[in-house]
């Protein structure tokens, strides 16, 4: 007596296609002395306020969910933002709000091209169509022709982050607001290094309905505790607060997190100094042969390497020294991106790069 073997599909096979055709996003785990490649802030907090967040992490009560809206971190992050508490959403890092703004909204989609990875990588995982609009040679926004796409693609959302990853530029205001007058989509304004520009949107909120701003904790010093905040209009936020998922800020985080804002002076202090040395790093970087930076309002330098950018990388990489290495065909062909580190980190970067580049 035989047996029937029913044939399956291989389990691949039912993965959705969109899913199937992306590339993860890559994060270089190599240990390294010198990490410069992620845009964190390089600073631990100060020993008095650590044991404060150590004794905040230690009432936190495990056994139980988190406060469902995390009220009490908003309120911290209100303060501290001068934001309202009542018109803010908060998500595990940006990258949850960036999909829950997708999900809520649909697509197309569409971000000026080179940008944040993030916004094309969760618009396919969505199935949801990806539309780029190059930047200007200068990486300046071309309003007129992310107005024309949008309105050729029927766009539902768009993505402009200000100031823009890994270009480090701020759009100009006129070019952004031309966008959000002309457009029949959702318009999400990424303000991730607000703190390095100092300048926002935020003023301009209650001009247009179709605004959404993103913010941050990771890149003000708080990267571990993965908080994005959006903030944009009652009802907008009503409709997201739908499909945001339940408990999604974790306890550690809420009570971690509202502590560390009490500490603002010293937040801000690290933030001066960290504007102070990529200021220092940046006029060292246009006084060295070989390499050409671009102007930034980050915590970050992106520049072309006159020499093989890959081989760089690869030299610093061996050396300990970790950037972000950007160089692919394309508008970012020859770049790498570095973070601004503490004092020494920025001068080791600085002086092995001369070497490689007058050595190697």
């Amino acid at each position: 007596m035989t047996t029937k073997t029913r044939k399956t599909k291989d389990i691949i096979d039912l993965v959705l296609p969109a899913v199937r055709g992306l590339a993860a996003y890559h994060v270089d785990e190599t240990s390294v002395r010198v990490k410069l490649d992620a845009m964190e802030n390089p600073f631990l907090l100060p020993d008095k306020i650590l044991k404060e967040i150590g004794k905040a992490a230690q009432q936190a009560l495990i056994n139980r969910y988190p406060d469902p809206s995390a009220k009490k971190l908003k309120q911290a992050i209100a303060r501290y933002w001068k934001m309202d508490a009542e018109r803010m959403l908060l998500g595990n890092g940006s990258d949850e709000l960036i999909q829950a703004v997708i999900l809520a909204f649909g697509g197309p989609v569409l971000a000026p091209s080179p940008s944040f990875a993030m916004y094309e990588i969760t618009a396919r995982a969505l199935s949801q169509k990806a539309v780029t609009v190059p930047l200007t040679a200068e990486f300046d926004l071309d309003p007129d022709a992310v107005i024309k796409a949008a309105k050729r693609t029927k766009a539902k959302v768009i993505f402009l982050a200000c100031p823009n990853n890994p270009t480090g530029n701020r759009f100009s205001d006129a070019a952004v607001r031309k966008v959000l007058e002309n457009v029949d989509a959702a318009v999400v304004l990424d303000e991730a290094y607000f703190s390095f520009s100092g300048k926002t949107f935020l003023p301009f909120l209650n001009r247009h309905r179709n605004m959404i701003i993103l913010r941050t904790l990771s890149k003000i010093g708080l990267a571990g505790l993965r908080v994005g905040v959006l903030t944009a209009s009652k009802e907008i936020i009503g409709e997201l607060n739908k499909i945001r998922l339940p408990y999604n800020i974790n306890s550690m985080s809420q009570a971690t997190g509202q502590v560390a804002l009490r500490h603002a002076t010293t937040l801000n202090k690290q933030i001066s100094l960290l504007i102070s040395e990529r200021r220092k790093l940046y006029n060292a970087l246009l006084r060295t042969p070989g390499v050409t930076p671009f102007p930034t309002e980050t915590n970050f330098i992106l520049m072309w390497i006159e020499k093989d950018a890959t081989r760089v990388f690869q030299a610093l990489k061996k050396r300990g020294i970790l950037v972000k290495n950007l160089d692919k065909p394309g508008p970012l062909q020859g770049c790498m991106r570095v973070t601004i580190g503490t004092p020494a980190e920025n001068k080791e970067f600085l002086k092995n790069l001369k070497d490689i580049l007058t050595t190697d």
